[in-house]
């Protein structure tokens, strides 16, 4: 595989929290990336994946981030032979420090990115991917990168372990109601009849300029209530769509996802 990797840090975000030493570290002590070629399938399915791995100590982040934090963004809309796209998110790890809480990925982690393509035909994978990588704060970080995909390559291994743990569809519905709160809006989701001790969630609004603070779980009647805080602009009125609430439950194997919710 033939491959670039050409990398953007932008220090203005970060450079009155970050201390000289750290501002010094070369970054290619801190972050190496590669993409990963993969495998073609019979039906014009193209697996291959982003790979990061990171210095001892330093982190990056799920997409959705939690009190903190830089979420990645993916590009590959300029490749050559690709007609759609997706990424998938392995199911992160979550971390406390004090009450603040963060959701994402210590070392290494691969992304794996399922891409439409012609079956028969080499293709050329280019994408652009801004990241945070973080120890006690972020530098935002952009990887401009490129890679010659063949029809014909083997099975990537990692990236089926990568896949296999990205978080399960949830089966059945979820109900929520939306209500008035002091800061803007409260959310609350209820899952009838939890099958795992789920013990954190996260939750992902269709409208990026809400914010939703960390989620409060509670087992009560064989039920599981999620409740969350949505911070919204003062004075602006917001647009809130059922189908635009992406719940993510976690557990101590595994995470579960739901997409949608119904009206209480």
């Amino acid at each position: 595989m033939k491959h670039t990797v050409h990398r953007i840090t932008t220090f203005l975000l970060c450079a009155f929290c970050l201390a000289p030493a750290a501002l010094a570290q070369d970054l290619d002590d801190i972050l190496q990336a590669e993409l990963r070629p993969g495998w073609r399938t019979e039906d014009g399915i193209h697996m291959a994946a982003l790979q990061l791995n990171m210095a001892p100590g330093w982190k990056t982040y799920w997409r959705q981030p939690g009190d903190s934090g830089i979420p990645p963004r993916f590009d590959f809309s300029q490749s050559v032979g690709v007609q759609a796209f997706e990424v998938f998110y392995p199911t992160p790890e979550i971390s406390w420090l004090g009450s603040s809480r963060n959701i994402g990925y210590e070392e290494q982690v691969i992304f794996p990115v399922q891409l439409s393509v012609d079956r028969a035909a080499d293709i050329t994978l280019i994408g652009r991917i801004e990241i945070g990588v973080c120890r006690e704060l972020c530098i935002p970080v952009t990887l401009d990168l490129s890679a010659q995909l063949s029809a014909q390559a083997p099975v990537d291994l990692l990236i089926k372990a990568a896949r296999a743990v990205v978080p399960k569809p949830g089966a059945g519905q979820i109900t929520c109601a939306f209500s008035a709160a002091d800061d803007g809006m409260e959310l609350k989701i209820v899952l009838p009849s939890p099958d795992r001790a789920f013990d954190n969630a996260a939750i992902e609004l269709d409208n990026p300029r809400l914010w939703v603070k960390t989620p409060k779980l509670e087992l009560r009647d064989g039920r599981l209530n999620v409740t969350a805080q949505i911070m919204t602009p003062t004075g602006q009125p917001v647009a809130i769509g059922r189908d635009g609430v992406t719940t993510t439950l976690f557990a101590p194997d595994g995470a579960t996802e739901y997409r949608g919710c119904l009206g209480a």
